[in-house]
């Protein structure tokens, strides 16, 4: 089926508005459709890790200085004013072995300077995991050490040591919202792919209609060059080919006369006539060139350097039928 075809059955399906059961998808439109379907999963991925990723922040750490009341600023995110979830991890043990066994209280003073206790107990005790919920502002963590008179040890890392990090799932409260927004962008994204695709195909169409004749057909042998050497079927070359007996001058007219009849016939059958052609410019070789010879056919192939190209073995032929046709007159 050639271009001309071709655009006329594209428009046919866009006439009718569906296309014809049982039609196979082609192969481009497999390889969007995974496309498509890998972005939208690539998307979802990213949202799903991002959404659960963690911003730590090292409070204390073994074997270092105390900080008794340690500052968290809680970001309101996209100004929404949503509790961020954090998870705090603790751990106090004795400065050294000759280190005597403290009280440890821990609190927390939220933005409106209420004080809640989130654990209590002596240096040699576990300190559990929490998880908190805090609104957007800034928040304080007190870690206060309790002497055996009950007052309170202004220096409490003389007599102990302490491990603490807050981590804070930023984007969490907003899970649903950016699976909402991750799905939709894929959408849009197919969709805009779609559409610019058949905006290109309309105005290829387009074009292929306004084109003349010959250039379509010049066009049509192009992409089947081209089809070819990319490893698609092979170019009809047979016009190319010269018999044992041939010439240069003779192939040139098969071409000639070939093309001819595919013009007349495309031509012929968009007016509606199924006559078949005749072509009354055609040669009859026999009658004119009479019967062939094998000179020149025969014995060892030798190596010409001059011949690199197609080109040069055209040039050769046409100067040996010349210099043929001279020695004749």
């Amino acid at each position: 089926m050639n271009l001309v075809h071709e655009a006329m059955h594209r428009e046919k399906e866009e006439d009718d508005g569906k296309k014809k059961p049982g039609k196979a998808i082609p192969k481009d439109g497999r390889a969007r459709m995974v496309a498509t379907l890998l972005t939208w999963l690539l998307l979802n991925l990213i949202w799903l890790y991002a959404s659960d990723a963690v911003a730590v922040n090292e409070v204390h750490e073994h074997g270092g200085q105390i900080n008794r009341n340690y500052l968290l600023d809680v970001p309101d995110m996209m100004g929404m004013d949503r509790e961020t979830p954090v998870g705090l991890t603790c751990d106090y043990a004795p400065r050294n072995a000759s280190s005597p066994v403290v009280n440890v209280e821990l609190s927390h003073v939220s933005p409106d300077e209420s004080i809640e206790i989130l654990w209590e107990g002596e240096s040699t005790e576990a300190c559990p995991d929490m998880s908190l919920s805090l609104e957007p502002g800034k928040h304080y963590f007190t870690t206060r050490v309790v002497m055996e008179d009950g007052q309170a040890d202004i220096y409490p890392s003389r007599n102990l040591s302490a491990e603490m990090d807050l981590g804070m799932r930023l984007w969490q409260p907003f899970r649903t919202e950016g699976f909402v927004a991750a799905n939709v962008l894929g959408l849009v994204l197919g969709i805009v792919d779609r559409t610019i695709r058949q905006m290109a195909q309309r105005r290829k169409d387009a074009l292929v209609r306004n084109m003349p004749l010959h250039t379509r057909r010049q066009q049509e042998e192009w992409e089947q060059i081209v089809q070819s050497v990319s490893g698609g079927d092979a170019v009809d070359v047979e016009g190319l080919v010269m018999g044992p007996t041939g010439s240069a001058d003779e192939s040139m007219e098969v071409q000639r006369r070939r093309m001819r009849e595919q013009f007349a016939a495309q031509s012929s059958e968009a007016d509606g006539d199924i006559a078949p052609f005749e072509d009354e410019d055609a040669i009859d070789f026999e009658d004119e060139l009479g019967e062939g010879t094998t000179e020149g056919l025969t014995g060892a192939v030798e190596e010409d350097r001059s011949i690199r190209t197609v080109g040069d073995l055209w040039r050769r032929l046409g100067g040996s039928s010349n210099e043929k046709k001279k020695g004749k007159r």
